[in-house]
């Protein structure tokens, strides 16, 4: 049982430091292809919407395919694309290939929770979904952070085809270790999901949290230089310690008692706090690495959370749920991507931070509107 959610952790491993490959690249891919970060920061805002928008029809059009299958399929996807993605010669073939690869993202987050559960029903769903999402936490702790040393050292195809390899050799241990699980084909209207309160709700908390969370993430390399002064060779340090910290705030998500709900709001409450400590810090270098580690565990803590909180609200629905949670968290990667690449060349550091604080403020709003569930 325990290698089979090791697996998964792996997959889930995989396509997170693909999704946020072009974030740790930023730089590099821009000179490389010669267009400017802001195109490359589009990489993320529009492989993120396009994501909220197909998750919940697609997953819904695969769910009679056997998990084994669909997972390993999954897999060769995002292996082949980023191999491909590697020897890209221009930027618009790098953009069809992201937009190909965003088709089966929202798919592989929307079953990963509830197939764990089948895997290990005598588990704690809490605990379950946190060991599936370790992976999660790993790509931010080394996977982004190596990816951009690679990128700095070896330039960033080397990056995306090392991230290729692992998602080959990951296909190979989900046909060797998953065991058939048959889907259950849904003839579901999507108008009576969207009619459902408490998907909505699900939806637009997670939006509203990730958004406040991804408008200083999209750009915390510019955010880093800007505020501590980092050299290129100190900023995949940093994201490092951000990274294994965040490892910690998955392995406190998986072991707190009480309600995901309140998970979620503790979570939000330490976003506010590790934004206004990065301001307070810019004159003092190394508290910037204590402030960063914060955020790591938070940013973790949130994630989890939030995907916690969805099955818990729906106890009865967990892919739905998830789809429309995976909806929601792209949706704000997507926001946070834009709004960030708007108010960074404005206002730099102060506004990215500010305008964060008030989007993590709103989620406090929302997470408190939660609606009447119904059995």
């Amino acid at each position: 049982m325990i290698f089979r959610i090791l697996i998964l952790s792996l997959g889930a491993f995989v396509w997170q430091v693909t999704e946020l490959l072009p974030i740790g690249l930023l730089t590099d891919i821009a000179q490389d292809l010669h267009v400017s970060a802001s195109q490359i920061g589009l990489l993320v805002t529009g492989y993120a919407w396009l994501v909220a928008l197909t998750a919940i029809p697609l997953t819904i059009v695969c769910s009679g395919i056997n998990r084994r299958i669909l997972v390993a399929g999954l897999m060769a996807l995002v292996g082949a694309i980023n191999l491909l993605s590697a020897m890209t010669p221009t930027y618009t073939v790098l953009a069809l290939l992201r937009i190909v690869l965003a088709l089966g993202h929202g798919v592989f987050w929307s079953i990963l929770s509830g197939l764990a559960v089948r895997l290990a029903p005598e588990l704690p769903i809490a605990r379950v979904t946190g060991m599936a999402f370790t992976g999660v936490a790993v790509a931010f702790a080394g996977g982004i952070p190596l990816a951009s040393a690679i990128g700095h050292w070896l330039g960033w195809r080397a990056a995306f085809s090392l991230t290729g390899v692992l998602g080959v050799a990951v296909l190979a241990g989900v046909l060797v270790l998953l065991p058939p699980l048959p889907g259950i084909k849904r003839h579901i209207d999507i108008r009576h999901l969207l009619g459902q309160p408490v998907l909505r709700y699900i939806a637009l908390l997670t939006a509203c949290a990730v958004t406040a969370h991804f408008t200083a993430y999209t750009y915390i390399v510019p955010l880093l230089q800007s505020l501590s002064h980092a050299t290129a060779a100190q900023i995949p340090l940093m994201l490092l310690v951000f990274g294994c910290a965040g490892i910690i705030g998955n392995w406190l998500g998986a072991r707190l008692s009480g309600s995901a709900g309140r998970s979620v709001g503790l979570s939000l409450l330490g976003l506010l706090v590790s934004f206004a400590l990065l301001l307070g810090t810019t004159q003092f270098t190394l508290g910037i690495w204590g402030v960063l580690a914060l955020w790591g565990i938070i940013a973790a803590l949130m994630n989890l959370a939030l995907q916690s909180y969805a099955l818990e609200l729906a106890p009865h629905q967990h892919e739905a749920a998830a789809s429309f949670c995976v909806t929601g968290f792209n949706a704000g990667i997507g926001t946070g991507a834009l709004i960030g690449g708007l108010v960074l060349p404005a206002g730099g550091a102060l506004a990215i931070l500010g305008t964060g604080t008030l989007l993590a403020c709103a989620a406090l709003v929302i997470l408190t509107r939660k609606p009447h569930l119904t059995n």
